[in-house]
């Protein structure tokens, strides 16, 4: 090439250099367009989950084929999804049905069978029961735990003849040729350990309350606001009243909340099934019981425990102290739901006195039972509802339901709670039934004719 040239050498072989690109030119060029593709999938994402709520919050999906029908349709008794979807997941009924034939007694949870032949109550002998025996009995009443049993001695003022037991068809049977019970001992058995807190209440009237007390309470939420409370009776079920679900018989937008005495701070717990007695419209103060069936389990804490049911024996005389709870209202015809649980001592009220001309006037039934104290001024009241009615024997029992009454705290209109142990054989037989068909039973749906307009809390 020529030296005086003005073209460098090797010109023909050598790129222009450019100059690179700063920072923000890159940024301009490459990381603009991301971001807005991330914010553009991002605003797609946020309409399509508002979208849902929206559509969640006022129509229910139907499948095969796949359309919307209003919410209000929910549960009303009529089929409008082909598949029947919006009538499954909703309030059933079961009826109260026949007598379990098995049953425990105050008498240090002895087992008792029920001879359908004579109609006779028989005490088990301890001689020759089995844990196969035991297991047999606690599913007959409902629970799916491992029993424990020991032998206890016949006392003196023992009043039912004591036989040998058997076991046919997963049922517990006299024994046809029972003779003498040679071991001297009956059969004490208990079905699930319960009635058990860690600390022991101390304070009355109203007073803040703490879990460690009460580890079985929990709070019965629709659409996240507390309605109602509830006691845990195992790890699949919860025990409440039933016209707790009078405004909401869907499932859907039911959870339960356990584990804290503090409304806000609870794990949230789906609901599978919700499930109460047949309702009587010339009667709606009656069978003012509901359980609900959890769709998992729960996990048993300190927090977290289930509280006994009643014996069918135990009967609580006038003034046998009992304890209340519940995040309720503290002030009749007004306040606000307390956003910590509260106790209250109360006891036993005489029926007579309960339904005397200037207290309930004969509304109570033989199946309802009233706690209070005589002077009035502590009592459940509204958002209590569904709570425990306890008493402490060896555990602690949920022998009654917050169920209703006028006003809160007055001296002749102290609270009504359904009484636990005229319906042991209704809880027995619901849980035996969810054993033996745990997913789709042919439960009728709970039809309430006026539903909004009828209100059994306690205000």
């Amino acid at each position: 090439q020529d030296p005086d040239s003005d073209q460098p050498l090797n010109s023909l072989d050598v790129n222009p250099l450019r100059k690179s690109r700063t920072p923000m030119e890159t940024f301009r060029k490459v990381g603009i367009p991301i971001i807005m593709a991330l914010l553009s999938l991002a605003s797609i994402i946020i309409v399509i989950v508002l979208i849902k709520l929206i559509l969640d919050k006022y129509y229910f999906l139907c499948g095969q084929p796949l359309y919307f029908i209003p919410r209000s349709q929910l549960c009303d008794g009529e089929l409008d999804c082909p598949l029947g979807e919006d009538e499954e997941y909703c309030v059933k009924s079961f009826p109260e049905g026949p007598a379990v034939t098995v049953r425990l007694s105050k008498d240090r949870s002895t087992l008792q069978v029920l001879d359908p032949a004579t109609g006779n109550w028989f005490s088990a002998c301890f001689d020759n029961f089995t844990e196969a025996l035991a297991e047999t009995a606690c599913r007959q009443m409902g629970y799916s735990s491992k029993p424990t049993f020991r032998a206890v001695e016949i006392g003196p003022d023992q009043d039912l003849d004591v036989v040998e037991i058997t076991e046919n068809s997963q049922e517990l049977h006299v024994r046809n040729s029972s003779g003498p019970c040679l071991s001297g001992s009956l059969v004490s058995l208990h079905c699930l350990a319960c009635g058990e807190s860690l600390k022991t209440p101390r304070v009355v009237g109203g007073e803040e309350a703490s879990v460690d007390s009460w580890p079985w309470q929990v709070s019965i939420q629709y659409d996240k606001q507390h309605v109602c409370g509830g006691s845990i009776l195992d790890p699949h079920w919860i025990l409440t009243a039933a016209h707790c679900f009078r405004k909401h018989t869907d499932v859907f937008n039911w959870k339960v909340r356990a584990g804290s005495d503090k409304l806000g701070n609870f794990p949230s717990l789906a609901v599978a099934k919700i499930i109460i007695i047949e309702f009587n419209p010339m009667y709606p103060k009656d069978n003012d019981i509901a359980l609900i069936k959890l769709q998992f389990p729960l996990t048993f804490s300190g927090t977290v425990r289930p509280i006994c049911l009643p014996f069918f024996d135990e009967e609580l005389t006038p003034a046998t102290p009992l304890w209340v709870i519940g995040w309720g209202f503290t002030k009749q015809n007004g306040g606000k739901l307390s956003d910590i649980l509260l106790q209250a001592s109360v006891q036993v009220i005489d029926s007579t006195r309960c339904n005397a001309d200037d207290a309930y006037q004969g509304e109570v039934t033989e199946k309802m039972m009233c706690a209070g104290i005589p002077e009035g001024g502590v009592d459940t009241c509204q958002g209590d509802s569904g709570g425990p009615l306890m008493y402490q024997s060896d555990q602690w029992q949920v022998v009654g339901i917050s169920s209703w009454g006028y006003g809160c705290g007055g001296p002749s209109t102290p609270g009504v709670y359904t009484k636990v142990s005229a319906y042991l054989n209704w809880i027995y037989n619901v849980r035996k039934v969810r054993q033996l068909c745990p997913t789709h039973c042919a439960f009728p749906p709970v039809l309430y004719p006026g539903s909004t307009s009828l209100s059994l809390g306690l205000i």
